[in-house]
Parts: C-alpha cells; structure tokens; sequence
C-alpha cells in the first residue's frame, strides 16, 4: 500500500493546516512531525498540549490506517489517553505503533521533542472503517 505524506495531507487538512511532515509510513510504523513555531507556544515557551495532542492523533490514525492495509479506509478515534511526561519545546516527533487490531484497532504514540526525550505517550482506540464499495447493478 502506497500512502504518501501528500495523500495523507490532500486527505487531511488539519494535517496541512499543522504543516505536519511525515519521514516515516509503513505497516509498522508512523512518524510524524510538527515543526517548531510560535503559533503552537504557550506560557513559558513550551508547545501547547493541545498541539500535542493533534499531532498525536493524526499520527494515529494514519498508523490504523495503514495497518488496515485499506488506504481509503475511514478512522474514527473512539477514545484518547494522553499521558504528559513534562513540558514540550521545539520539534515533536509522534512514533506510532499498532498495539492491537480487531473491531478497533489501539496505538499506542510517543511523542519526543528536540531533546529527543519523551513528553508524551498517548494511547488510542480507533475504529477504521472499510472504504465503501461501489453499488453494483
């Protein structure tokens, strides 16, 4: 299955609203970045949790997606668990993995920034749904 960073963010705009980049897609793995500017800044300098919390969910759904094996599948996150480990600055990376498919499909996120330490680990729970098929005649 061939998804680009262009597909995901055609697909996505809130995607490409973010300007989020994606250096990794594969079955197994989605990486994907939120680059360092101001407008995602909170008191302090930090990132806002808010703007982790996206890249974070875009990043898995995507994973869900691509481990669905279907590229125009729909996901939907059922439920979201953001754990924040300490404040956020700079670059973010989301490394998304798949822990569980089935009826929904879990992936568990780990967000690093600069530093290259974690900041965050989310877990989600999205339901990925088949891409409709064409009415047949």
């Amino acid at each position: 299955m061939d998804i680009t960073p262009q597909m995901i963010r055609q697909l996505v705009p809130f995607a490409e609203f973010l300007e989020i980049d994606f250096p990794e897609l594969s079955p197994h793995l989605v990486v994907a970045q939120l680059a360092d500017r101001p407008e995602y800044g909170t008191i302090g300098g930090g990132v806002h949790g808010g703007a982790v919390m996206a890249l974070a969910d875009v990043a898995a759904a995507v994973m869900a997606v691509m481990a669905s094996g279907d590229p125009a599948a729909a996901p939907a996150t059922m439920q979201s668990s953001t754990n924040f480990l300490r404040p956020a600055r700079g670059v973010l990376r989301a490394e998304a993995e798949v822990t569980r498919t089935g009826r929904t499909t879990v992936v568990d996120v780990r967000v690093t920034d600069s530093s290259g330490e974690a900041c965050a680990v989310v877990r989600q729970i999205v339901s990925v749904k088949a891409a409709a098929q064409p009415a047949s005649i």
